[in-house]
């Protein structure tokens, strides 16, 4: 194994590769953003769509104060946004409560009161399947996000078993339309298919939310090797890669698997590999960060002589990859 380690101690001290991805970083936002208020002003005109704009605006405000622990401010905005939505007739408010009730789920999950919290996310899966129906189709992206959101609180609660079995469901149905363990049964696999770049934008964010928790629950009974049993013997079975992003999710499980399967010695090789491919954007730095922390792990296992060396490269590394992100 010490060629290996050497290998990639020097993959570490290369630099050059940093300055080069950023070109590829993808739109998050946007499009999603785009497609909702085109739908909305079609159905309900352009004044109205604005006013819904100004009330999603406070609810989202709310939330970014929640995200800071302020939840004081972040009640009086909520309850702000309340009273305005109180002006609005059944049909713009139907689609604002949507922004309602996850704003509120925001407070109470910050607040520690994770079944309330868990409790309005559900409630919006039905109502916006039903506006989903009615054309508001790019709402479906949303509402894997509102389940992503249920697994965090989940998390939150020391359910990690709970959130796991919720994100390997949402994989599921993003690879074979199976939605079993969703809540609800009223999801259309084909037409969350048809926004190809929106359908890859979520995959991402589910492996990366993965990469972020085994990163932080590597100490629990949910760590590598849970991983390796619970979603990669799996999903290195099941996932296409007929996109350029799912070979990269596809690679970074391929890695992880390859400790159990293969040894350090390899593990340590695919991880060189990786780094060294400068096509991978700034998008997926937390899936390289995951595998060099999951690195430091295994050499620590292995009592390796030269760990000083491997943390130091590491640490240079992470801090190169956080001023790209930037």
């Amino acid at each position: 194994m010490k060629t290996a380690i050497t290998s990639f101690i020097e993959t570490l001290r290369l630099n050059d590769h940093y300055k080069t991805a950023d070109k590829f970083a993808k739109p998050q936002r946007g499009v999603f953003s785009i497609l909702l208020n085109a739908e909305a002003a079609k159905k309900m005109g352009d004044e109205m769509n604005d006013r819904i704009s100004e009330v999603t605006d406070t609810y989202f405000n709310a939330v970014v104060l929640c995200r800071k622990n302020k939840l004081t401010e972040a009640h009086a905005v909520l309850l702000s946004g309340d009273t305005a939505f109180e002006d609005f007739e059944e049909a713009p408010q139907r689609l604002i409560r949507l922004f309602k009730l996850s704003a509120w789920a925001n407070y109470h999950y910050k607040a520690g009161q994770f079944n309330q919290g868990i409790d309005l996310l559900v409630s919006g899966l039905s109502l916006s399947a039903g506006l989903e129906a009615e054309g508001y189709e790019v709402l479906q992206f949303r509402r894997i996000e509102q389940l992503q959101n249920i697994s965090r609180i989940l998390f939150s609660s020391k359910k990690y078993l709970e959130g796991f079995t919720l994100l390997r469901s949402i994989l599921r149905f993003i690879m074979s339309g199976n939605t079993d363990g969703l809540y609800i049964n009223d999801w259309n696999h084909q037409k969350f298919m048809q926004i190809r770049q929106m359908t890859e934008n979520t995959l991402d964010s589910v492996f990366i939310q993965l990469a972020i928790l085994n990163s932080s629950a590597h100490e629990t009974p949910f760590g590598d090797l849970f991983y390796y049993d619970f979603f990669f013997k799996e999903l290195l079975e099941t996932m296409e890669t007929d996109t350029y992003n799912r070979s990269i999710l596809y690679n970074w499980m391929y890695i992880k698997a390859s400790y159990f399967k293969e040894g350090p010695e390899s593990f340590l090789n695919n991880i060189s590999i990786f780094l060294k491919d400068e096509e991978i954007s700034p998008d997926y730095n937390k899936l390289k960060e995951n595998l060099l922390l999951q690195s430091i792990r295994v050499l620590e296992k292995h009592e390796c002589k030269d760990l000083k060396k491997v943390q130091e490269g590491v640490s240079l590394y992470l801090n190169n990859l956080q001023l790209v992100t930037l």
